[in-house]
């Protein structure tokens, strides 16, 4: 009796394990469920939110190479404005020096011309008019 009282006793104690262990494990499983369901949802969310990173990736690359194409664009324009420059300097720099060499010379004349009306006032009333006409036109056309 005793022996089997024991054995009972120790069955029950088991069996009451087992149900401890089987209910453990059955919420071991409804949490496992939910986590995967929980996991799938979280990796669905990070595929769109790669799809939509990797669209502004391809957008962003599009506009570096908007903007790479034109910034060598405007780099070729400056070189060719800054040779067109260039050049346009020269050439002033050319016709200002004809110009300041034109001056100095209209200078000298007026210098030399005044020294000679000085020395003799009645030289330059002996020259024809007809002349002094032509010669203002011409200084005038130099300067």
């Amino acid at each position: 009796d005793e022996l089997v009282a024991k054995i009972n006793k120790e069955g029950e104690a088991e069996a009451k394990a087992y149900k401890e262990y089987f209910a453990w494990c059955d919420d071991m499983a409804k949490n496992a469920g939910f986590e995967i369901k929980t996991a799938e949802s979280k990796q669905e969310k990070l595929q769109a939110k790669i799809a939509e990173l990797t669209s502004s990736i391809t957008t962003a690359i599009s506009k570096i190479e908007e903007l790479v194409a034109a910034i060598a664009a405007d780099d070729a324009e400056l070189k060719s404005a800054t040779a067109i420059r260039k050049k346009e300097n020269a050439e002033f720099t050319k016709n200002e020096a004809e110009l300041m060499d034109c001056v100095a010379t209209l200078e000298r004349a007026i210098s030399i011309l005044s020294k000679e009306m000085d020395k003799n006032p009645a030289a330059l009333a002996q020259i024809d008019t007809s002349n002094t006409q032509r010669l203002v036109q011409t200084l005038g056309a130099v300067i």
